[in-house]
């Protein structure tokens, strides 16, 4: 069963998807922002895809997959709402150690298959300095960042996507798990006892939480 927020999500992605398809090229620069923002509305949410059917997630991308749309993605204001985007996506990886990775990633994702389905889409030197301040965050943090659970990488992602697969060795127990999440905010009301983070486990076999201490 399909809950009401994961069905929204896909509604937008299909309403977005919608409307990418009938868009014509050669729109100017004002279109070429709305497509800019429209695909990465989709990819944003196909990198919040979880572990939902991988198939479906492809039919999705691949419907608004469409090279005839480059050159409207080259304009200035597509490019200035890509570079917005990147930059948001660094101010993630800035927290990565505490609560930004998974938020992150998903950043990180929804632009490379932006740039795997667009080639040669990051034109201007702002949009790429942008994305290259938001990868060397992203690297800076990655060894050291606050793992995410099997669940929440896409079931789409290939290898290629390193980011979700950080560190490379996780060592960590909930309760430290617990402690970066959640620093600050609602440490101080939890219970120091042992197993008092075991409700963040996600109960996957497969997940590094499974066998995490407590």
């Amino acid at each position: 069963m399909i809950d009401s927020a994961w069905q929204d999500r896909l509604d937008t992605m299909r309403e977005r998807a919608e409307w990418l398809e009938a868009v014509g090229p050669g729109g100017g620069d004002d279109v070429g922002r709305a497509v800019m923002k429209a695909l990465l509305e989709v990819y944003d949410r196909l990198a919040k895809w979880g572990a939902a059917d991988p198939a479906e997630a492809e039919a999705l991308r691949a419907r608004v997959r469409r090279p005839d749309l480059a050159d409207d993605l080259r304009g200035e204001r597509a490019q200035t709402a890509l570079s917005v985007y990147a930059s948001e996506g660094e101010r993630y990886a800035l927290r990565g150690r505490n609560d930004g990775y998974r938020q992150a990633c998903e950043f990180r994702s929804a632009i490379k298959l932006l740039t795997d389905d667009y080639d040669e889409v990051v034109v201007d030197p702002f949009a790429q300095e942008a994305l290259d301040d938001f990868d060397e965050e992203l690297r800076d943090v990655a060894d050291d960042a606050t793992p995410v659970h099997r669940n929440q990488v896409p079931s789409w992602a290939p290898r290629s996507h390193w980011w979700w697969w950080k560190p490379d060795h996780i060592d960590m127990s909930m309760r430290e798990y617990r402690e970066r999440l959640f620093t600050g905010d609602l440490e101080e009301y939890e219970s120091k006892a042992p197993g008092a983070a075991d409700w963040l486990r996600c109960g996957d076999k497969e997940c590094w939480c499974f066998t995490a201490p407590g």
